[in-house]
């Protein structure tokens, strides 16, 4: 046997560690030691059999059976032993197939310089190690993510690697297609990179599109829950000064007293009426036991009036929510803004707006009713930005409901607009 063929040999058995070891680690195991343990206890075993099947059936069948004797039992590994998806467990493995092909430039690149294949098997024993390091640091990680994103990121990323392990091994392994024309493998391969860049390119643009909708709307998000923080301090300072104005209120009646001392009832009534305003115009009304709802509708209890709409509350809600304060703001005062502005241009008798709050069966249920012209237009059941105002803090409203585990609907039917949401309280 020539150093050539014991060298490949050697090779053959480098490349099979190499491969192994990087489809676990873009897979996401070898963390915990019980892993590792059984990683190299699989890896023995598979490699004993690669050597049976070189001895008994040789080289050229030993390739040939190469998925069944170490591919399949990979994935069966990962996706049993380790709970990996299957999905991931397979591309993964072809993924590590394809990495196995670095190396082997490598020794091809070797060959090409020195016409040695000797040379070209020691350079393929010397770099298969640096360049297995720099992988499984760099490109593992990176990959694992990848794929493991989405279903549609697996698809995605998987889509490259499995089709060039079915083309490989069908076009090398199984048959002669390679040594046949290589002008027809070189334009294979070519319209195999093109399709791929092209699904790619699509596939990216629209993930890109997503994220970056997801990032404005978690800027509107931020800016809405810090103007929802902002009305509520606003909301508290009104409280408070109500009741210092109330704790004043021994001033006022030595005023009253003195008027009425020296015979002026007239001006006395008169300075009853201005404090009374005074106070009415400050003074949060109690609608429930809850301090913010109480505050929120108060709030927007004037703003209605001073728009000539009648705003219709029924509100029976606990002093203690599981939503936060800011949240429950945010639906509240997006629900209510929307209504307003939704029927502020409508005819007198069209000119109202109704909220419900309360609990029912361990579920905070917000429902708000107005009337609407024109047509309101839906996106995926979310009403979109429009002259109606509906749309504009809906999308909020929808990712708040999402993210607290909730549910929301938006109906737009015989000329009324219902929103409604249901959040569990535990």
């Amino acid at each position: 046997m020539s150093p050539v063929d014991v060298l490949d040999i050697v090779n053959y058995g480098l490349v099979f560690v190499y491969g192994l070891f990087l489809s676990a680690s873009i897979a996401g195991g070898c963390k915990a030691r019980r892993e590792r343990v059984l990683l190299y206890v699989a890896g023995s075993v598979l490699l004993l059999l690669l050597g049976g099947s070189w001895l008994t059936l040789g080289l050229k069948a030993t390739k040939q059976l190469y998925p069944v004797l170490v591919h399949l039992p990979t994935i069966g590994l990962l996706a049993f032993a380790f709970k990996k998806p299957v999905g991931i467990s397979l591309v993964s493995v072809c993924t590590a197939y394809l990495c196995c092909q670095l190396p082997r430039c490598g020794e091809m690149a070797m060959i090409a310089v020195t016409g040695s294949e000797l040379m070209g098997e020691i350079f393929y024993t010397v770099i298969i190690f640096p360049i297995f390091l720099l992988l499984y640091r760099y490109f593992a990680p990176s990959a694992r993510e990848a794929i493991g994103e989405s279903r549609k990121a697996l698809l995605l990323f998987g889509s490259l690697p499995v089709t060039f392990y079915i083309f490989s091994f069908a076009a090398y392994i199984y048959t002669d297609f390679f040594h046949f024309d290589s002008y027809v493998v070189a334009e294979m391969l070519s319209i195999v990179a093109g399709l791929f860049y092209m699904i790619y390119t699509t596939a990216y643009r629209q993930q890109l599109q997503r994220r970056t909708q997801a990032e404005l709307l978690n800027s509107l998000m931020g800016g809405q829950l810090k103007q929802a923080e902002n009305d509520m301090v606003s909301l508290h300072q009104a409280e408070a000064q109500s009741a210092a104005y109330q704790h004043d209120m021994r001033h006022h009646l030595a005023v009253i007293d003195g008027f009425l001392a020296i015979g002026k009832p007239e001006q006395a009534q008169e300075y009853i009426r201005q404090v009374q305003d005074d106070i009415e115009a400050i003074t949060p009304k109690r609608f429930c036991e809850n301090e913010l709802v109480n505050l929120l509708c108060s709030s927007f209890s004037g703003k209605a009036g001073r728009m000539g709409v009648r705003l219709n509350l029924e509100t029976s809600l606990p002093g203690k929510l599981a939503i936060s304060d800011t949240e429950l703001c945010a639906l509240l005062s997006n629900g209510l803004e929307n209504a307003l502005n939704a029927v502020k241009s409508l005819e007198e008798e069209r000119r109202w707006v109704e909220l419900y709050c309360g609990v029912h069966l361990d579920k905070l249920l917000i429902e708000i009713k107005n009337p609407y012209s024109g047509r309101v237009a839906f996106r995926e059941g979310v009403p979109t930005a429009s002259k109606l105002n509906h749309g504009y803090g809906c999308q909020s409203i929808h990712t708040i409901s999402q993210r607290c585990h909730g549910l929301c609907e938006f109906k737009a039917e015989n000329g009324i607009f219902t929103m409604r949401v249901a959040l569990p309280m535990l």
